[in-house]
């Protein structure tokens, strides 16, 4: 938790540069405690630090619904399957109202990127909020629209007035139709697995069990992939939907390359080291969904079933 807050408190810096002062081309009067506490911080350290548990949580749980998918409904898997995704369940509603914190400071710090975000090309009040939908020649097609919903959710008004992308030259845009569909994934993916919390939580109201439907087990399965593609959806959106700006109006991405010589074989060995981690973990965890377990403890009774080496 600590590493990813410093991480992103850095990130979101990037989002809400403060804690310094330019003059004459350099930088002076340096804080560096404004800058890693900059208003972008609270918004975006909870929501990254929140989404993690949602993936470990759901990730977990998916291992085992596809083990009990498979006939292996022993108290081991019925607990590998319910806490993970207990703790994942309690966290996505928490997640969505997160969420909206950070997109009422995306509204008021950033609005070309909620611009992108909505495919929202003329400034104007009262603004539909849009569910799919292709940007085509300046403008939101084939989309389905919620009356007033974006200026409703940006701004609790529904008569706010929202900024478009033509207020800006095309350069400073980013490209409306990856940071759109990014953020309709994201939200998709949320609401799903809030469904599936819901879902969990109704039924253990009822019966003090699990949904004894199959087809809750499928979804718990494809929790984990959901959990993953909202969680990098929502990175797109934050990174993609900042630019052309690598430090938000202050240093465009072209300028920050480094064109010192031989970093690509860096970028190289890092992506071949996660490509071994990533190998081992799916290798771990396909162990894990297809073996029988040891027994949790020795006091049990079918510890006897097995022959203890």
């Amino acid at each position: 938790m600590a590493s990813a807050f410093f991480v992103v408190t850095a990130n979101a810096w990037m989002q809400h540069p403060t804690g310094f002062d330019v003059e004459n081309g350099r930088v002076v009067a340096v804080d560096p405690w404004a800058a890693m506490f900059n208003p972008a911080t609270p918004p975006q350290t909870v929501h990254m630090i929140l989404a993690a548990f949602m993936v470990a949580g759901f990730g977990m749980a998916s291992v085992y619904a596809v083990a009990m998918l498979r006939g292996r409904r022993d108290r081991y898997h019925r607990l590998g399957l319910l806490l993970p995704l207990t703790v994942a369940a309690v966290i996505t509603p928490v997640q969505i109202g997160v969420g909206d914190w950070a997109a009422h400071f995306v509204a008021e710090h950033q609005p070309v990127k909620l611009a992108a975000m909505e495919g929202v090309f003329e400034t104007a009040r009262g603004v539909p909020l849009h569910i799919g939908g292709i940007a085509v020649d300046g403008e939101l097609k084939y989309a389905l629209e919620i009356p007033d919903g974006l200026s409703l959710l940006a701004h609790w008004n529904p008569d706010a007035e929202i900024r478009g992308l033509n207020e800006v030259p095309p350069a400073d845009r980013p490209p409306v139709n990856v940071v759109h569909w990014a953020f309709q994934i994201m939200v998709g993916m949320g609401f799903a697995l809030l469904f599936l919390a819901f879902w969990l939580a109704l039924s253990w109201w009822r019966r003090r069990d699990l949904p004894s439907s199959p087809w809750f087990l499928r979804a718990a399965a494809l929790s984990g992939v959901a959990a993953v593609l909202a969680l990098e959806s929502g990175w797109v959106v934050t990174e993609v939907g900042r630019q052309p700006w690598i430090v938000f109006g202050v240093m465009r991405t072209f300028e920050a390359v480094n064109p010192a010589p031989g970093l690509v074989w860096g970028f190289v060995l890092v992506a071949a080291v996660y490509v071994v981690l990533t190998v081992a973990t799916v290798y771990v965890l396909r162990r894990l969904a297809r073996h029988i377990p040891v027994p949790i403890a020795p006091q049990e009774r079918d510890v006897t079933d097995y022959k203890v080496v």
